[in-house]
């Protein structure tokens, strides 16, 4: 009985850590959307790291780190193979440098920026995670249900141990 106990506490603890999740996402997702359009001005031609560095206010070391962990992606340059950021790759690097001053962990920033790749919309985004939440909802309601079930049952097996 106390794995049993222990399997339906582990995933009571995984839905409460995805509703984190989601909070924590569409917090971020809404700094960046309410936040004032950056009055960074937008290079003319795909910048290089050091630019877009001082344009960020970030290291060129951090725009390194936020590639390696995927969250930027810069193009390289033919021949030298320097960084080259178009005005997408600015914006999100601005997004990041935002996130990250905001103390977000890299796993909400890379998930609104995934989203805000995927769908180009702040309104499609915002549906999304509304969409993710009710499916959590759903899942929670199910594992509720279950839990009721199987107190009643083991109620009825061990009547003299359970309340």
């Amino acid at each position: 009985m106390p794995a049993a106990l222990a399997l339906l506490d582990g995933g009571h603890a995984e839905l409460d850590r995805e509703r984190a999740d989601i909070r924590r996402a569409l917090g971020a997702f809404e700094t960046v959307v309410g936040a004032p359009a950056a009055s960074v001005p937008v290079p003319r031609r795909a910048a290089r790291i050091g630019e877009v560095a001082a344009l960020v206010g970030v290291r060129t070391s951090q725009l390194r780190l936020w590639e390696v962990r995927g969250l930027l992606r810069p193009t390289r340059s033919p021949g030298a193979g320097y960084r080259v950021y178009d005005e997408a790759e600015l914006r999100a690097a601005q997004v990041v440098a935002l996130l990250r001053r905001g103390a977000y962990p890299f796993e909400i920033i890379t998930a609104v920026l995934d989203e805000l790749r995927t769908t180009g919309s702040p309104q499609r985004v915002r549906a999304e995670l509304a969409r993710r939440e009710q499916e959590l909802h759903r899942r929670s309601l199910r594992r509720l249900r279950a839990s009721a079930a199987l107190y009643d049952y083991l109620r009825e097996r061990e009547p003299l141990g359970m309340p």
